[in-house]
């Protein structure tokens, strides 16, 4: 399911999200993610961790071969991060980019958690062999620990540290980050995803580490 097949969509909203190559010890990987400031962006801790190289783009693919990347300087994580383990950690990093990939845009505003409103979020997740700004549709269902669950059938590796959102009366607002799909007793992955709400804590540490 693309987002041409799901609905139109304005990308323009959406022109901040990005798309983010990374390399690491055991290999390269993508992650997804959205501009907070010019040079920064938001994404999940475990996308940060570990990172040898990375660079980010915010063009509708990372596979096309004129992308324009972005090279990243340095990560960091935020201190309540224990590994990707839902609930009991905080699955917040940000990166930091060499100059800025957008010179003038509009963040998206902060919001707080509305249950019955369905969250839409971005992601560059691998999908039929590509890695395409892809909108996805999922619904609220319930907590677990700090997280929220929401169900989502259609999450996929490389959307980690994708923004999450929802079309609230005041408009579209950021209320999370994408931090991966829930993995049952089996093994196998359910058709539940986790959300990182940006809490005021979480929201703090961005702060204090964008005026540093």
């Amino acid at each position: 399911m693309t987002t041409a097949e799901a609905q139109k969509v304005d990308w323009r909203e959406f022109s901040h999200t990005v798309g983010i190559a990374i390399e690491k010890a055991g290999g390269t990987t993508t992650c997804s993610g959205i501009l907070i400031s010019p040079t920064v962006v938001l994404t999940a801790a475990h996308c940060v961790d570990g990172f040898l190289k990375a660079r980010v783009t915010t063009e509708r693919s990372l596979r096309k071969q004129d992308v324009k990347f972005i090279e990243v300087t340095r990560g960091s994580m935020h201190p309540g991060y224990r590994g990707n383990l839902p609930g009991g950690s905080v699955d917040v990093g940000l990166l930091f980019l060499k100059e800025a990939i957008q010179n003038e845009f509009n963040p998206t505003q902060i919001g707080t958690l509305v249950t019955d409103l369905p969250f839409e979020r971005i992601g560059f997740g691998g999908r039929a062999g590509e890695n395409i700004r892809t909108w996805i549709l999922s619904f609220y269902e319930g907590e677990f620990g700090d997280y929220l669950r929401a169900r989502d059938e259609l999450g996929v590796l490389g959307d980690s540290g994708g923004p999450v959102f929802q079309r609230q009366k005041e408009g579209l607002r950021l209320i999370g980050v994408h931090t991966g799909r829930e993995i049952a007793t089996s093994g196998q992955l359910t058709n539940i995803s986790y959300i990182q709400p940006l809490t005021s804590k979480v929201l703090g540490w961005v702060t204090s580490e964008l005026n540093k």
